[in-house]
């Protein structure tokens, strides 16, 4: 209360900054490339949210394909099956991935995938972003 006996009104909290959220990304907006039996897909980047907190990437496998190893960013990383199944190699150890599937990476680790009898579709997940 204030001096007096007045009530004060209540806090309320503003949005002061203009936002684009929620929102739909367009597909024609998403950056998307095929090679080797290959393709991968950016659904969520800084230039798709304005922001580097999450970088997405839907990468599909044509059966048998492999993708080289690539060395994960600082930061929290990993690769959620989709549909399909395979294999992850990280260094040395080998992981069977079947759909739902999760799998954690260490900062630095080196993680190539292989597709088995059937096509394999994960999201590559970073948070934050790779520059």
């Amino acid at each position: 209360m204030k001096p007096g006996g007045a009530v004060q009104p209540p806090c309320v909290l503003r949005w002061e900054a203009e936002s684009d959220m929620p929102n739909i990304i367009d597909a024609a907006r998403l950056t998307s490339t095929v090679s080797g039996g290959i393709a991968r897909a950016v659904l969520a980047s800084r230039a798709t949210l304005g922001s580097g907190a999450l970088q997405v990437e839907r990468v599909t496998l044509e059966p048998g394909a492999r993708a080289s190893a690539a060395g994960t960013p600082a930061g929290e990383n990993f690769v959620y099956v989709i549909r399909g199944s395979g294999r992850a190699r990280v260094g040395r150890q080998v992981f069977e991935l079947q759909p739902e599937s999760v799998l954690w990476l260490e900062p630095g680790d080196s993680c190539s995938l292989g597709a088995g009898a059937e096509a394999l579709e994960v999201l590559l997940c970073r948070a934050p972003a790779a520059d």
